[in-house]
């Protein structure tokens, strides 16, 4: 076990149907062009996320007046998905390809505000892993809205390859937490030094 944990020690992945096909049709071809080694366009997306913000958890207690100046305290009468600082998921992305990416995104995210059919995004899934790669939890947001895509700068002045990035951030109603590790294999060390799988 360490004693620090590793930021990069996790895997999220829009999902597969994030991509409306209209928007596939249309930048698939600058994908080909450009020699891409990825078959589609949300594999491509995926490729480029750096960074997902978690939000915190912030209770705000009603207060009651005692007699004498004395305060007391109480949870509130709140659900217990709606006690988080925020119900943002702000998701950061590396700028490639002439902000390729940027414009995609862009794109998707009107494509949904425009859909009438479909209120919500699908379930966007975040798994935080171990050094073996086995899914420790998953994270997963439910009924997501994309509600913002910070903006971009073009700029005559810079003459360097400076790395750019931007950020989408969507917005979720309910958040759910799952341990998942598999109970029936845990790794401990024998009697030689060696490691080896414990069937319980």
């Amino acid at each position: 076990m360490r004693l620090n944990s590793q930021s990069n020690q996790f895997i999220f992945n829009l999902p597969s149907d994030f991509v409306p096909k209209e928007i596939s049709t249309t930048y698939e071809p600058i994908l080909e062009k450009n020699w891409s080694q990825y078959d589609n366009i949300v594999d491509y997306l995926n490729s480029t996320i750096k960074s997902v913000s978690f939000p915190g958890i912030s209770i705000d207690t009603p207060e009651q007046h005692l007699m004498r100046g004395k305060t007391r305290n109480y949870y509130p009468a709140k659900n217990v998905n709606d006690i988080f600082t925020t119900h943002e998921l702000p998701i950061t992305f590396a700028s490639v390809d002439s902000d390729l990416n940027y414009w995609i995104m862009t794109d998707i995210l009107m494509k949904h505000y425009l859909n009438v059919y479909d209120l919500y995004i699908n379930p966007l899934v975040m798994d935080v892993i171990d050094i073996h790669r086995d899914v420790i939890y998953s994270i997963k947001f439910f009924e997501i809205i994309g509600v913002s895509i910070s903006d971009i700068t073009f700029d005559y002045s810079q003459q360097k390859v400076n790395q750019k990035e931007f950020t989408v951030t969507f917005k979720f109603n309910f958040i759910d937490i799952e341990f998942n590790l598999n109970k029936s294999k845990v790794l401990g060390i024998m009697n030689d030094g060696n490691v080896k799988i414990i069937n319980k």
